[in-house]
């Protein structure tokens, strides 16, 4: 009895404790730290193709074309916040993808 209630407590101790730990893991901004590319490994949006754009998080072929349909009419990405100015792409998809993409 007395080994099923010790093993009840450490499991115990183990489930309030499994949040803390998660906590932990969350960056300072809220964000997974999980969730933010290396910078070696972020997209560049003057050189990607069709192929690797669908790769970011909600963006489907027909934003991949309209990004590189962009970059072609325009000109090149001077920074990752001129991705508002293509169709289909506000603020709240720039806040999902600016971390896996940088302009070169």
């Amino acid at each position: 009895m007395k080994k099923l209630i010790s093993g009840l407590l450490v499991l115990s101790a183990l489930a309030i404790q499994a949040p803390t730990v998660h906590a932990q893991a969350m960056s300072e901004d809220g964000n997974n730290a999980s969730e933010t590319a290396p910078l070696q490994q972020r997209i560049d949006l003057n050189s990607a193709t069709i192929e690797q754009l669908v790769t970011l998080p909600g963006v489907g072929q027909s934003k991949a074309k309209a990004i590189v349909k962009y970059r072609e009419e325009v000109g090149p990405f001077l920074e990752v916040a001129q991705l508002t100015q293509v169709k289909g792409i506000g603020e709240k998809m720039l806040s999902k993808i600016e971390s896996y993409v940088l302009v070169k």
